[in-house]
């Protein structure tokens, strides 16, 4: 009988879900409705995926229904239609709001599973107003598609950054995965397909460098699965995440490491072996290649919005350590090794 239930709770959500994705395209379609041009948006939370960001406009890629739209600076509906329907309209745009060139270096931020762009704010908007850089804060469906699918949206904004020469990256937990995909996946174009990209430096805040082993445990769990989808099962060590991690690149530029935690051998949670930040431990977020490593107390969701942690960020970024020169904390594989003993 429980079993049932939980079977018809399932199909009830799912049902659901068409029920909105069906009322979403009829409404899509009436200029003057819900979700017609000019009408204000949630800014692409949970089912968009930015395909191509410039000066804050956004053609982003409905994971629901697959058609495009132009998002303003505002999170107002443009246009929507074909990816190339949505570009040639930004065009239009460009000339017309006169919008300036994009910066030749820029840092880009990711969100992780089940957040949106805007959990990213607060982060995006110390580094521009303390530190002066560029941010291109992106969002994509989190909890739809697979991580290989959110690489290649990334791919596309990265490829879609006119004028722009350095990018460095800023990322928190899965959106760690997704950046590691993304390089991989432009390091495997042929040569005349790469973008003219100099890549800086990065900030891994949180990130599942070893797959989550929590995700062996909500594999099996039908309503994880729902609401997590598939990402959730590539980050499980015992099911995905082999497969997953030989699609990832190690970042052959700078890159640095902060995790949260207790800053002792208990940790949070008594189920994860070492100190852990209540849902990843110190060690699954190590990579050997790390030119500094940092860790704050604090709990794995709210790391980006850390103070400490938007310090440490900021300062990596313009110079290439956490601390100080004399305070930096370099992952070898001997140190990752002695980590993962424990």
């Amino acid at each position: 009988m429980r079993r049932n239930r939980k079977n018809w709770l399932a199909l009830l959500a799912l049902e659901g879900l068409f029920l909105v994705a069906l009322l979403y395209t009829t409404a899509a379609a009436e200029p003057g409705g819900l979700f017609g041009i000019g009408s204000r948006t949630l800014g692409g939370r949970f089912t968009w995926s930015d395909e191509v960001v410039y000066q804050n406009w956004r053609i982003q890629k409905s994971a629901v229904v697959g058609h495009y739209r132009l998002l303003t600076p505002e999170d107002r509906r443009r246009t929507f239609g074909s990816l190339e329907h949505c570009e040639a309209e930004l065009e239009k745009v460009k000339v017309e709001k006169n919008l300036p060139p994009l910066p030749k270096e820029v840092v880009i931020v990711v969100h992780g599973l089940g957040a949106s762009r805007q959990w990213m704010d607060s982060l995006s908007e110390y580094i521009e107003k303390e530190g002066g850089l560029a941010v291109v804060n992106v969002g994509y469906p989190s909890t739809m598609n697979d991580i290989g699918e959110h690489a290649h949206s990334l791919s596309h904004v990265i490829r879609h950054l006119e004028g722009v020469e350095t990018i460095s990256f800023v990322a928190h937990s899965m959106g760690n995965i997704v950046i590691r995909h993304c390089l991989s996946d432009l390091a495997s174009l042929p040569a005349s397909a790469q973008p003219e990209i100099t890549y800086k430096r990065f900030v891994m805040i949180a990130p599942p460098n070893h797959g989550a082993t929590v995700a062996d445990k909500l594999g099996d769990n039908k309503l994880a699965q729902l609401f997590g989808g598939e990402a959730v099962q590539q980050l499980a060590p015992g099911k995905g995440w082999q497969t997953l991690e030989q699609r990832l690149a190690i970042p052959s530029f700078d890159f640095g490491i902060i995790v949260g935690g207790t800053g002792d051998d208990e940790g949070y949670l008594d189920a994860i072996p070492g100190d852990d930040d209540m849902l990843l431990s110190v060690a699954t977020s190590k990579l050997v290649g790390a030119a500094d490593f940092a860790q704050v107390k604090g709990i794995h969701q709210t790391l980006p919005k850390n103070e400490q942690v938007q310090q440490y960020t900021l300062r990596f970024l313009q110079k290439g350590y956490f601390v100080s020169p004399r305070a930096k904390r370099p992952i070898t594989k001997v140190a990752a090794n002695a980590v993962g003993k424990k």
